[in-house]
C-alpha cells in the first residue's frame, strides 16, 4: 500500500464523517416531505376508484 492509497482512504473516511450527517438529514427531510404530499393527496381525493388490472391479452387465452 502506497502513501497515495493511504491518503485516498483517509480522504474518503473524512468525507464520510463530514457529510454523512448532512446526507442523512436531507434524506429524512425529503422522505418526510414526500409522506406529507402523499397524505394530502389521499385526503383530497378520497373517492377515486382503485386502478383495475389491464385485461388479459388474447395470447394468454390461446395457450
Amino acid at each position: 500500500m502506497t502513501v497515495d492509497d493511504v491518503s485516498a482512504v483517509l480522504l474518503g473516511v473524512t468525507a464520510l464523517r463530514v457529510f454523512a450527517p448532512d446526507v442523512r438529514k436531507a434524506s429524512r427531510l425529503l422522505l418526510r416531505a414526500g409522506v406529507r404530499v402523499g397524505v394530502s393527496e389521499l385526503l383530497q381525493n378520497p373517492g377515486r376508484p382503485p386502478v383495475s388490472a389491464p385485461p388479459a391479452s388474447s395470447r394468454d387465452e390461446e395457450g
